[in-house]
Formats: structure tokens, sequence, C-alpha cells
């Protein structure tokens, strides 16, 4: 990470770079430029990634700063959005376990993570809001859901978190399965469980994640507020990641279960060929 602010040109050179290797589907063997020093310039990339889409935002995922980190870059939480063409509702039967598929990125950053997706009810515009007063109310909907995490750029999460936001919050789908009836109630006991290739890569607390899954919520809203972005009723929210952040390769298969309630059995392909 640069303690040096990013030029103009900097920003914009990056946000090309990011963007074009997406659209192109080419892999990077490296983070392709500077990396921003703080998460208000990652953002700015991030804006110039979003320009260069013809695609509408859906949503919004919401990843984890680490701990030692989390005092100089003045967050928790880092943003970034989802965009309709990798967003994917899923079947009845395919939220009871018929197999599908998902695309990735092949020879590039690849990692599943079962994760809480919200509905919101309304639209919400830059300081609408008062997060602090509660959220829960703001809930149309909340789904048993995945986020595939995965990126052109080959190690990008160990570059950190401000070029993870850069490149769109290393993002790459939000799957949507079963909507889930008294949602508070059923995830207070609930838990979330991530097999790969047969073999069992944990279990958690459904609403296990840090300060719990609302606080994911009231961070976009905040978020977006801080950035001038309003928020369409029907928006998405991905609250971050129950069991890890599991990467994993093209061709390999996953079952991601919420209790009884969602069963998801896929397999990764490349999105060259999906």
């Amino acid at each position: 990470m640069s303690t040096t602010p990013l030029t103009s040109e900097q920003i914009s050179e990056l946000a090309n770079a990011l963007s074009s290797a997406r659209k192109d589907v080419r892999i990077l063997d490296g983070f392709p430029g500077p990396i921003p020093s703080t998460l208000a310039e990652a953002y700015v990339v991030q804006d110039g990634s979003i320009a260069a889409s013809d695609q509408p935002i859906v949503g919004w995922k919401v990843g984890m700063v680490p701990p030692d980190l989390r005092d100089e870059l003045g967050a928790e939480r880092i943003l970034g959005p989802v965009f309709k063409d990798v967003c994917i509702t899923l079947t009845e039967q395919q939220s009871k376990g018929q197999a599908f598929e998902l695309p990735v990125f092949a020879g590039g950053f690849i990692a599943i993570e079962p994760e809480l997706v919200f509905e919101t009810n309304q639209d919400i515009a830059p300081g609408s809001i008062n997060t602090a007063d509660g959220v829960e109310h703001l809930v149309k909907a909340a789904y048993a859901g995945i986020e595939i995490a995965s990126s052109p750029v080959i190690d990008l999460n160990g570059y950190g978190p401000t070029a993870i936001a850069s490149d769109i919050g290393n993002q790459y789908g939000v799957i949507l399965g079963t909507s889930i009836s008294d949602w508070k109630t059923a995830i207070a006991t609930m838990e979330t469980s991530t097999t790969i290739n047969d073999e069992l890569i944990n279990t958690a607390p459904t609403d296990g994640i840090f300060n719990g899954p609302l606080s994911a919520f009231a961070f976009m809203i905040d978020c977006c507020a801080e950035r001038g972005i309003t928020l369409p009723a029907g928006s998405l929210c991905s609250s971050g990641a129950i069991t890890g952040v599991h990467e994993t390769l093209v061709g390999s298969t996953s079952t991601v279960k919420f209790g009884d309630v969602c069963t998801m059995n896929f397999t990764l392909v490349d999105n060259k060929k999906a």
C-alpha cells in the first residue's frame, strides 16, 4: 500500500486496467499499478470501474478489513458493487440441491463465501437514514446466498483492503437461494456449512459475522450515503462471509448449506467458456 496520494492520472489508469481486464477476461499476474493509500482513493478507482460497466448495479457486497488495519484505514468494512449480469437467482430446485455451474476467472483469484443477503424494502437516499436508530425495518427479505469472489488479479487479497476495494471489492457474483422465513428468529439458531470437493471446510452460526449481519447492512447504507449513492428499493446487501473466504479452483465442486432451509450444490467453471 502506497503512502503517497495517487494522481488523477494514476487513478484513471488503474480503473481502466482493472475494468478492462475484467471485461476482456484477461488474467493479471500482479496489481496493475500503485496501491491506493486510503479507502477514499480506492473508491474513486472503483467509481471508474463502475462508470466503465454497461451493467446496472443491483446491490453491494460488504467485506471485512483485517483488525490490524482498521485504525489505519478508519473502517471495519469495505464495499463493492454487484452488477446485474452476475447476480443469479436460483430456481426452487437449485435451492434444494440440484447442481448448477458458476463462472469465475480461471487462473485469477477464486473464492466462495456463504453469505446472508438482505434486500431493501424502500429507496434510501444519502443521509435519509440514521442507522444508529436501527435498520431491521428496512429489510424486505433475507436470502441464503453465496458471494463468488473472483478477480483477474491472481493474488488480489494479498495486496490489502484498498486494492480489493479498487477492484470492485473482489466480487464476481452474488447467488440468491431460498428466502428465509422469519429470518431473524431463524438465523439465531441456524448453522451454515461449506464443503469443497467432498471435504467439510467449516461450519459456523449463520448470524455469527462480526457484530452481526445487520451491522453490515447498516455499513452499506452509511458508506453509500458518504459516497452520494442512492439505494433503490430492492437493492441487495451481501453481508459478509459466514464460514470464511474459501479459495479454490476451476472445476471444484462445492456444497453450501443454510441449516435445513437451503442446500446449494455447484461447480466452478471458466467464465471464458460459460
